[in-house]
């Protein structure tokens, strides 16, 4: 259990910092100099910082508190803003937020998930290739408009080409980079002998659901918005639905589960004997994706064993 409580409040330009136990308030600048200035006038023995996820914003926060000593904790800014709701502030200012930050830290101390840095060295280059396919694609259909001019197709067309062999080269070193990681290799190997996952989809779910192999079967759906939850009250007893996730995990695994159903024989009878007792195909398909990480799950899991 934590004695003090810090809240950090993130913006683009400034952080706004909230004591639990001085009350004082200081704020500083979103960069590396002034915010290790700023933790230097912290003590961290039995500290908690909860810090706000502000797109990315926080990452240097995190980890300049995180190497000061500080334990750290990552907050979700709805479950915060829900909290602040809870508990009657309507107000809000930078400060209000980085005070509710640290009340938020005080009253859930026992069940926040504490930050451990583990470098995603898989995760830039999945969001660079996927940024640049999208563009690839973009690029294709402006190439075949019909109101596009020989001239500006020309252009277009060499664009294509230096973005087609970016999209191979980066791939390169991606699959380099994996090789040169043997715990990720073992992951991604285990990963492609499950029908339906090749290589590409194999890198997004080491870049985007890490955990793989770490957690529960239930505890890893939930994070990949695939767990049930629950809409009774009263008499009443509505269907089950799955929310929330991480989008790109979700993404990834609908692909994958659409491959695996065509042709993969259990998986395709999984999929038509919840067909033939009446669900609906999108639920089907769900189920499959749901049944596909558990399986991932354990592969990973497999491998820490062996490892």
């Amino acid at each position: 259990m934590f004695a003090r409580f810090i809240g950090v409040d993130v913006a683009k330009e400034k952080v706004d910092v909230f004591v639990s136990d001085t009350g004082e308030v200081f704020q500083a600048r979103n960069d590396e100099r002034s915010l290790s200035r700023l933790v230097r006038k912290l003590d961290c023995t039995d500290a908690l910082a909860v810090i706000d996820l502000t797109g990315g914003y926080e990452a240097l926060c995190v980890k300049t508190f995180h190497a000061a000593g500080f334990a750290v904790h990552r907050a979700e800014g709805r479950k915060v803003k829900a909290f602040m709701r809870a508990t009657g502030r309507l107000a809000k200012t930078d400060a209000i937020d980085a005070r509710a930050l640290a009340d938020y830290g005080q009253r859930l101390q026992d069940r926040l998930a504490l930050y451990a840095p583990d470098e995603n060295v898989v995760k830039p280059y999945v969001a660079r290739l996927a940024d640049l396919k999208q563009i690839l694609r973009d690029e294709k259909n402006r190439s075949k408009a019909p109101v596009t001019t020989p001239q500006i197709r020309g252009r277009i067309e060499r664009h294509i080409g230096f973005l087609t062999a970016e999209i191979e080269s980066l791939s390169k070193e991606l699959q380099e980079t994996v090789r040169q990681n043997p715990r990720l290799l073992q992951k991604q190997r285990a990963l492609i002998t499950q029908t339906g996952v090749g290589e590409t989809s194999a890198n997004a779910l080491l870049a985007y659901l890490p955990e793989l192999g770490t957690l529960s079967r239930r505890k890893i759906a939930a994070i990949a918005g695939l767990a049930p939850y629950a809409r009774d009250s009263g008499t009443m007893k509505n269907a089950r639905h799955v929310t929330g996730g991480r989008r790109d995990v979700k993404r990834t695994l609908f692909i994958c589960a659409l491959v695996a159903i065509k042709n993969d024989p259990e998986m395709r009878a999984f999929y038509e004997k919840l067909i033939k007792s009446g669900k609906r195909k999108m639920v089907a398909i769900v189920a499959v994706m749901r049944k596909m990480i558990i399986i991932l799950n354990t592969k990973c899991k497999n491998t820490n064993q062996v490892g």
